[in-house]
């Protein structure tokens, strides 16, 4: 079938659907850009925008090249009543001479806008210049697995896998796609034992070649720091993917799109062995207290001059790179000429660089005991340094304070300006009291006895509370078992808010959800993994409610996808089964 019967069947199907073609997006990337005379590249253009249709790009003057077709690909998908359209061109450039030749910008315009992709500059050599060892080192993958023969595949790595304790190690996760998704995957994390993790905001996608096959590259980064010593391993997250059969080569696929059942796919990789250094003892300063990383500190007073009894404001700040939120405290020596107090601690993150820095912030409050002229001796801070293999010891400038006047001087253990103000109380003393009325006898008194059991009744209750919270963050199956019938509550409403708002599409969407996850939660199952063969297996279920659920979900995927599954009666009735539906397993799970 030609494109242009192609494009006639489906301008009908244009007609039906939302058409935005103001949010374009145009990237172009080549496999090299360092080759010889003769050798080819292969340019790839990719453009994609709502709507169904996307404007033609705007090539770029490549008369330093021989241009050759390699291919294109047009794709679109629907989603929550909104339609993506994509368009692949590919081509293979021969350059005509030697030199740094340039690629042009790439253009994409219509009415409202245009974007643009950066000019891409090839190195082009004589023959022979590149030694072919090289070249061939250059263009060879850095790794060669079983994956990159696959359209979606992930990886995972660390920058370092013999860190000490407390040191970051940077977690790099990236997922692999060269085909279109039927919907957005699902990403878990494993449980990362004897490792805290702090996120690395924010994700980065990219084009790269691997093995001639065009692939965006989704990156995450994740800040990790060992608590414990020896080997840990960091096990593989686990992506779950449902991928796009729907292709151009039948025009009417569109329609059975939601009949094809396409089953989710897991991906995971290898897990990683890390082996990580216990910090060592020779070296290690007497007041050394755990902080790993590398910091600076200084001390700010808030005056230098202040009457004997008043208050000063000490902050002791260190900065630095490491884990922040678990620097151990400041230890505060004995300073005999004041008073002092913790008044506090306050904490600043950052991410940047790939790094988890910032500052903590350490307030005493320092009372002059007497007049005079005092020193705020040098504050001490010990900390061991990964990158150079040893412990160091920061320390605070001395602060000269000048306390002056008498303040509150201790007079027979009271301070003087009380003792002087109370004299004037004494004409406020009460002399005439009301009558007194008569007494209870407390132990006969039911009141008396009722308030000596409410304590009880509340201390059991928290007992009780802190007991359910714990369970709840430390046993994952029996927090998703307590807390499913809240979840579906909430999807539950966000259904109905679709339904309201005339989209029905994500109505049934949302609806499938929040009963097949109430039954994944009260089992503790991945929900990826309830098919309905599996779930016409589970005798814990009783037959009649097992049926009811298949169906359910079954009507709930063909009303998704076929308009006669819009009108008001139908969607009331299937929201009326899902409740009844979660009524009835409540009882059995």
């Amino acid at each position: 079938m030609t494109g242009k019967r192609i494009i006639a069947l489906l301008f009908p199907l244009s007609l039906l659907l939302p058409v935005n073609l103001y949010a374009i997006t145009v990237t172009a990337s080549v496999n090299t850009d360092d080759i010889e005379l003769g050798e080819p590249i292969s340019l790839n253009i990719i453009i994609a925008g709502q709507g169904v249709s996307i404007p033609d790009p705007i090539l770029p003057d490549l008369s330093d090249f021989d241009v050759y077709s390699a291919g294109k690909n047009t794709s679109f998908s629907l989603q929550g009543g909104r339609s993506t359209s994509t368009r692949e061109l590919n081509f293979t450039l021969v350059p005509k001479k030697t030199g740094r030749l340039i690629i042009g910008p790439v253009v994409v315009k219509n009415k409202k806008t245009m974007v643009s992709t950066d000019p891409i500059i090839i190195n082009v050599r004589k023959p022979g210049a590149i030694p072919k060892d090289s070249r061939n080192k250059k263009r060879s993958s850095p790794r060669k697995t079983k994956n990159e023969q696959q359209d979606f595949f992930i990886e995972q790595i660390v920058d370092n896998k013999k860190p000490y304790v407390g040191q970051q190690v940077t977690l790099t996760f990236r997922f692999y796609q060269a085909d279109n998704l039927w919907e957005q995957p699902t990403l878990e994390w494993p449980r990362y034992e004897g490792l805290t993790v702090e996120d690395l905001p924010p994700s980065t996608r990219s084009r790269k070649y691997i093995n001639n096959k065009s692939y965006q590259v989704t990156e995450i980064k994740r800040a990790l720091f060992p608590i414990t010593s020896g080997e840990i391993i960091i096990e593989s997250p686990k992506l779950t993917i449902k991928t796009d059969n729907f292709g151009m080569t039948d025009p009417f696929g569109f329609f059975n799109r939601g009949s094809r059942r396409n089953k989710p796919r897991l991906i995971t990789t290898e897990a990683i062995r890390l082996k990580v250094r216990r910090l060592p003892g020779k070296g290690k300063p007497a007041n050394f207290s755990g902080a790993v990383g590398k910091y600076i500190i200084r001390a700010v007073a808030d005056k230098d001059s202040v009457g004997v009894d008043e208050p000063i404001s000490l902050k002791v700040i260190l900065s630095g790179t490491g884990e922040i939120k678990s620097l151990p405290a400041l230890t505060v020596p004995e300073f005999p000429d004041f008073r002092v107090y913790e008044s506090g601690k306050t904490e600043s993150i950052s991410q940047r660089g790939g790094k988890i820095s910032g500052t903590k912030t350490f307030e005493l409050a320092l009372i002059p005991k007497t007049s005079g002229t005092y020193t705020i001796p040098s504050l001490e801070y010990s900390f061991f340094n990964p990158s150079r293999g040893k412990y160091e010891t920061i320390r605070t400038k001395p602060i000269e304070i000048v306390a002056s006047g008498e303040g509150l001087v201790d007079v027979g253990g009271a301070p003087k300006n009380i003792i002087e103000a109370a004299r004037y109380s004494f004409g406020y003393i009460i002399t005439d009291y009301p009558e007194r009325k008569s007494s209870v006898d407390l132990p006969v008194s039911v009141w008396f006895w009722m308030l000596q059991v409410v304590p009880v009744i509340g201390i059991l209750t928290a007992f009780g509370f802190r007991s359910h919270y714990r369970k709840i963050l430390g046993d994952r199956s029996y927090a998703r078992r307590v807390t499913a019938g809240k979840r579906s509550k909430a999807v539950f409403k966000a259904a109905i808010a679709l339904k309201n708002a005339g989209d029905f599409g994500g109505f049934y969407e949302r609806l499938y959800d929040a009963v097949l996850g109430y039954v994944s939660d009260r089992l503790d199952l991945e929900k990826s993994g309830l098919t309905a063969d599996e779930l016409r297996k589970m005798e814990l279920i009783e037959t009649d409610t097992r049926q009811e659920l298949v169906r359910f979900l079954e009507d709930c995927q063909s009303a998704r996808f076929s308009p006669s599954g819009f009108d008001n009666d139908g969607v009331e009735r299937i929201l009326h089964r899902g409740s009844e539906l979660i009524l009835s397993l409540e009882k059995v799970l």
